[in-house]
């Protein structure tokens, strides 16, 4: 249908519901890797509210199984329970920043309860067909180290990525959500799993230092990242768990590095590319 959008996340099946036909080109052709058939386990309607909301009053707030959020200029509710979702935009310009969005959040919650995954806010490269996931907070150099990456590796995202563990070992999985600033002409989409060789917790310096981390450390640093998925009492104990599994199957180090390309000689010669 062409006001209904199935897209496949890491597993996660999500329709969206579309308020106006003519929308259903544009975001297609944006998410065109990950679009389904499946029959989805997510219902978003996306509904369409000219009168924005004013910045000053935003507002989340957790009820049992029920997020409701105001952030300008968008608002609505995320039901874990109903697997169902209701949230305005203002105009189609800015349906994918909305999606994106709540979307990102409910593979946030739903990763680590059911399929054994963690959504990360993280750079996801591909050197020689094994995945390298580098994450930290804002201003960390994700961004940076993607763009150092152009030449060299795929990258799957400089945004948002997903980590799996299980019997056949860590995997990478791509997600078709790049930074918002991240110029469009640099992005490529792709539908891909691969397997995962490491993960590096990133810190600006200006030399070049690899320290491995503890388990306990290596959950600590990806929780300090984002506490978004931790939110819920719930929703905490499946992500503790699922990133206390995947540490013990993928290293994890603490890379301090400078923005430059010697970052990846670096690596190679600690033997990690």
């Amino acid at each position: 249908m062409a006001d209904r959008l199935v897209l496949d996340i890491g597993g996660v099946v999500c329709e969206v519901n579309l308020p106006q036909s003519t929308w259903y080109a544009p975001l297609a052709a944006r998410y065109a890797p990950f679009l389904s058939s499946t029959d989805p386990d997510w219902h978003v309607d996306l509904q369409l509210d000219p009168g924005p909301i004013k910045g000053g009053n935003s507002s989340i707030e957790h009820t049992e199984a029920v997020t409701r959020f105001q952030v300008a200029p968008y608002a609505g509710m995320i039901d874990l329970d109903t697997r169902q979702a209701l949230v305005t935009t203002p105009d189609e310009f800015s349906a994918d920043e909305i999606i994106e969005r709540v979307l990102a959040y409910i593979c946030m919650q739903i990763l680590p309860r059911q399929h054994q995954a963690l959504w990360l806010h993280a750079a996801g490269l591909v050197f020689n067909g094994l995945g390298y996931v580098f994450f930290g907070p804002s201003m960390a150099g994700k961004t940076t180290l993607a763009k150092l990456a152009r030449d060299r590796a795929e990258i799957l995202s400089d945004e948002n990525v997903i980590v799996r563990y299980g019997a056949n070992g860590p995997q990478l999985i791509s997600t078709p959500f790049w930074g918002h600033r991240t110029p469009l002409e640099v992005i490529q989409r792709v539908r891909r799993s691969v397997p995962l060789r490491a993960l590096f917790a990133l810190r600006h310096t200006t030399d070049f230092q690899l320290r491995p981390l503890s388990a306990t450390e290596a959950v600590l640093a990806l929780l300090a990242t984002w506490i978004v998925p931790t939110e819920r009492a719930d929703s905490a104990a499946a992500w503790l768990g699922t990133a206390g599994h995947l540490v013990q199957q993928a290293p994890v180090y603490e890379l301090s590095f400078a923005p430059t390309p010697q970052v990846w000689s670096f690596l190679e010669q600690q033997g990690l590319l």
